[in-house]
């Protein structure tokens, strides 16, 4: 799974040290990876289109996990982010689904 963060208007953490202490005390419990940053489709953003956002992978996420996260992430919101969450495997390209 790819977790992307766009900011939300006002916020915006372009140091990459600091973004990473924030999202992994925000993830802490979830096996994730830091995967620097990524430009998403503007389809999928709810602020400035094509503006990288900071991502983490999750590799070989179970279902389980897949839920857990999803429900995490509605029932804990990260503050000044909105997380967007993409399932992906080999040759068949990433799939939002959160």
């Amino acid at each position: 799974m790819r977790l992307c963060f766009e900011n939300k208007a006002g916020v915006n953490i372009d140091e990459a040290d600091v973004f990473r202490h924030y999202a992994e005390n925000y993830l802490s419990g979830f096996d994730v990876k830091w995967a620097g940053s990524v430009s998403v489709p503007h389809v999928d953003t709810k602020t400035r289109p094509m503006e990288p956002l900071w991502q983490y992978l999750i590799s070989d996420a179970s279902t389980a996990c897949r839920d857990y996260l999803i429900e995490y992430l509605d029932r804990n919101p990260m503050a000044g982010y909105f997380v967007h969450v993409y399932e992906f495997e080999s040759g068949t390209g990433d799939q939002k689904i959160h």
